[in-house]
């Protein structure tokens, strides 16, 4: 009887692999057309392809800050600035005992990043949508007037943080606080010439330049 259930479960894992094989190598394929027609529209519209990992200076400041995270890379000039747009990704992994045994699983987060290369120089600073958090802690605490910009509506709603505290009000002025407020401009940060944004998910050509346009929506209006 034993030797017929491990018939049974041999046959049973022979199938598994012989499933899973194909499966792979048909999600392989997939991936590599998908891949293929984003550096098709990018050559559509003038822009240059670097496929595979390429490390850029700016992954430090993405989650997981993984160096060699960006798996496929376009640059281009949009609106006459530089632009690049990256699929960023990192793992985490977890690990879980059951029943005496251990068990890891490993969670893949990808990301879309766009990067709009500026011609000036500016301190680090980052802008963020408050959480629930964030807005408990400032009511509890108080206002930190050092890295807000002193119009209490953005304050309320939105966490700025700068190495250069000092500027943070030269930096983001009415113009920008004003489509802040009207939901016009997504959380950002800004490091030396690199104005950069991300969002999770793969990249579709379709959202693409939208995207771009509300990078450098904020780039128009930084210190106005």
């Amino acid at each position: 009887m034993g030797g017929i259930f491990a018939v049974i479960l041999i046959a049973l894992v022979v199938a598994a692999v012989a499933l899973t094989v194909p499966l792979v190598a048909l999600v392989q394929r997939r991936e590599q057309r998908r891949l293929e027609g984003l550096a098709a529209w990018a050559s559509s519209i003038g822009w240059t392809t670097y496929a595979g990992s390429v490390e850029v200076p700016w992954t430090a400041r993405l989650p997981g800050a993984n160096p060699r995270g960006v798996r496929c890379l376009f640059t281009g000039i949009y609106r006459e600035l530089p632009v690049s747009m990256a699929e960023y990704t990192y793992q985490t992994t977890h690990t879980t005992y059951v029943n005496g045994q251990t068990q890891v699983t490993t969670d893949n987060h990808d990301f879309v990043v766009c990067v709009v290369h500026l011609p000036y120089t500016y301190p680090g600073i980052e802008v963020a949508s408050r959480g629930s958090g964030s807005r408990m802690w400032r009511w509890l605490n108080g206002p930190d007037h050092a890295e807000e910009v002193g119009i209490d509506e953005f304050d309320r709603d939105f966490r700025v943080h700068s190495t250069h505290p000092e500027l943070v009000r030269q930096v983001i002025g009415p113009a920008l606080v004003r489509t802040h407020l009207a939901g016009m401009a997504p959380n950002w940060s800004l490091h030396g010439t690199d104005l950069l944004v991300y969002w999770q998910g793969r990249m579709e050509p379709t959202r693409v330049l939208p995207a771009v346009d509300s990078v450098i929506r904020v780039a128009n209006l930084l210190g106005r």
